[in-house]
């Protein structure tokens, strides 16, 4: 059973690991893109989280 610990968890993993494919990839490059909306997508998973939370 997934929890709200382990997605904020992953979402924590994946935070760094999409910011560094983001810096490495080439500018406007599609694979930048999707690196930066997981980025994004963990962020925003994270505050949905801490919001159902309390």
């Amino acid at each position: 059973m997934i929890t709200y610990h382990a997605l904020g968890y992953y979402g924590l993993l994946g935070i760094p690991a999409a910011l560094i494919a983001a810096r490495i990839l080439p500018a406007g490059s599609p694979a930048r893109r999707i690196a930066a909306r997981a980025a994004l997508g963990a962020l925003l998973l994270i505050a949905a989280i801490t919001a159902l939370s309390y």
